[in-house]
């Protein structure tokens, strides 16, 4: 999420650890890919990883080009456009353009980062539809394109959110936990059929999930 050196975060590295944390990856022989080509179908071999980055804090720019350039490693950035240009925590405009061009696309994570669960739902479907409707039209005057990637605010989002996010025109939809879930695409672009489109699941990489993430990874590139 951030990279500020915050140490009474759970979701905050150093870009400096950071970077010993993705060279400990290329070294176990995973390999990491732009998340337009993986949904694509536009991969080979089963030790992919996609790097995701959520919310659009302002640390993200210089830990791009000081981590994630020199490493040749893409990233998806999923920005919540509510705090873009407004908030001093948050990426600008210029920054989110210039980062399109050092490997990294952009998606949408809600517009001001409110809940979209079941329950936010049951209390207030206008306020969560905001979270739907605002986030693609401003997106789109920044990178110039429509976005079909979005990930729920909190990782977590309403059966009827995602069948609205569907209809604003996302095609693919990520709820995030503590889970090591392999994703299967083919080479037509389909996703795996078990999978929800509206809740594929990611990886949520707290500092304490830390042992158990690279200790699953292990046991996957060991895998025959």
């Amino acid at each position: 999420h951030t990279f500020l050196g915050n140490k009474d975060s759970k979701i905050d590295f150093p870009a400096t650890e950071f970077a010993t944390q993705l060279d400990r990856l290329l070294a176990m022989g995973f390999r990491f890919v732009r998340l337009e080509d993986a949904v694509a179908g536009r991969i080979s071999g089963r030790n992919n990883l996609v790097l995701t980055i959520d919310d659009g804090n302002h640390s993200v720019y210089h830990m791009v080009k000081e981590v994630l350039v020199p490493r040749k490693i893409p990233a998806f950035l999923f920005v919540y456009p509510g705090i873009v240009d407004s908030r001093k925590f948050a990426l600008t405009t210029a920054q989110i353009q210039e980062l399109l061009t050092l490997d990294c696309g952009v998606g949408a994570h809600g517009w001001f980062h409110e809940y979209m669960t079941p329950k936010a739902w049951a209390k207030d479907p206008a306020k969560v539809m905001k979270e739907v409707t605002r986030p693609g039209p401003l997106l789109k005057k920044v990178t110039g394109s429509q976005p079909e990637h979005f990930a729920y605010p909190f990782g977590v989002g309403a059966p009827e959110a995602g069948q609205e996010l569907l209809k604003a025109g996302y095609k693919w939809i990520y709820t995030a936990d503590t889970v090591v879930a392999p994703i299967s695409v083919d080479a037509n672009g389909n996703l795996d059929p078990a999978i929800d489109p509206t809740h594929i699941p990611r990886t949520l990489v707290f500092r304490w999930y830390l042992p158990t993430m690279f200790k699953k990874l292990e046991a996957w590139i060991r895998q025959p």
